[in-house]
């Protein structure tokens, strides 16, 4: 009888410990899987240095030719209307915007050292930026 509750308490402890397994098994797995995004860090800074423009940085333009810089990487939420032109630095760069004319939604990534000019007279309402 005694050898009985034994081999029972052996059989829970090795439940217990394939379940311990399987658990540690998928938390990895979830570590691994789970693709790295960026801070929350990104901040708006002065687009010139001696009044010279600081190319290195992300910047939007608008419509009127001022420009909104970015630095860091990072997310943040903005609203900035009538914006023309991307421009990335060195930096990567996904912009979350809205075609003001067409309320067209769309993101556009773009890599280090490049810019990128909406065509035929549009306009973008600038919703997000992400510095990668």
């Amino acid at each position: 009888m005694m050898d009985m509750k034994i081999s029972r308490f052996a059989q829970g402890r090795g439940s217990l410990r394939r379940g311990f397994v399987a658990a540690l098994a998928v938390a990895a797995g979830l570590t691994v899987a789970t693709p790295a995004t960026p801070a929350f860090a990104a901040n708006y800074t002065s687009c010139e240095s001696d009044g010279v423009l600081r190319t290195y940085l992300a910047w939007i333009k608008t419509s009127t030719g001022s420009r909104v810089c970015f630095a860091n990487a990072g997310s943040m939420k903005m609203n900035v209307y009538r914006v023309t032109d991307f421009h990335t630095g060195n930096n990567k760069v996904t912009f979350q915007y809205t075609i003001e004319e067409n309320g067209h939604q769309n993101h556009l990534t773009l890599d280090k050292w490049k810019d990128h000019t909406l065509t035929f007279g549009l306009h973008a309402h600038v919703t997000d930026v992400v510095i990668w």
